[in-house]
């Protein structure tokens, strides 16, 4: 779980808007619960360490390193002491995210500000398929994006029992049916924050059962409280 020894920042990168800058400050081991982004997630670690585990393997990105996770590809990570690591947001057809398809390391680099961390990641060759396995390869049975479908009755159709499409799915997926319809609810979450929603019509109109516990897998999964991140978006 996130404690107040991490710190999170986020803010739109004034250069380029489409783009958004995370900060990440530790001062003691943290981590954060699975979940994915619609963009590619540049991780550029200035101190320390931070691992990024993905259904595709493990990433532990030092200082200096730039780690690369491919949008919509689910994604836990922890860290070490002391770290600090600017996470970019790049949407995908951005020229500098074009084509990343396996979360991959670019070692050594040092970029520091943003525009370094973007041209290092459009100059950076792109990773092969690992084992044919890349994150477009993990395509999703669409109705498995359906909150109002029971797992039982979607397994039933997909020809598994319950727990065999449960097990499937989290060896294919890093996480179950049900963590992944949370991951998604949130994601939708945090497009409608960005755009200035208010928390409370959010929570509601993404299914969660109050303003509270939205809150509490909000900052789980991505550091901050709703409140917190939708500030850094929306000027009052």
């Amino acid at each position: 779980m996130l404690t107040m020894s991490a710190l999170w920042n986020y803010r739109p990168y004034q250069r380029a808007a489409c783009i958004e800058i995370g900060r990440l400050e530790t001062i003691r081991p943290i981590s954060q619960a699975a979940h994915f982004h619609s963009e590619v997630q540049v991780a550029a670690v200035s101190h320390g360490s931070r691992v990024y585990r993905t259904p595709l393997g493990e990433f532990c990105g030092s200082a200096g390193d730039i780690v690369i996770i491919p949008a919509g590809l689910p994604h836990a990570s922890h860290g070490d002491v002391a770290a600090v690591v600017t996470h970019l947001y790049v949407p995908a057809d951005h020229p500098a995210a074009h084509g990343v398809v396996v979360p991959q390391i670019i070692r050594g680099m040092r970029a520091q500000s943003p525009s370094e961390i973007i041209d290092a990641v459009g100059s950076a060759r792109r990773g092969g398929d690992r084992g044919g396995r890349s994150a477009a390869a993990l395509v999703l049975p669409q109705q498995v994006l359906d909150q109002e479908l029971a797992v039982g009755a979607l397994a039933k159709q997909l020809g598994y029992s319950t727990d065999g499409f449960i097990r499937a799915f989290r060896r294919r997926f890093g996480m179950t049916p049900a963590a992944y319809r949370v991951a998604q609810r949130l994601a939708s979450a945090r497009a409608e924050l960005k755009q200035g929603s208010a928390v409370a019509d959010v929570a509601y109109a993404a299914g969660f059962a109050d303003q509270s516990h939205f809150g509490r897998l909000f900052r789980r999964a991505y550091g901050a409280t709703p409140a917190a991140y939708r500030s850094a978006f929306v000027r009052t």
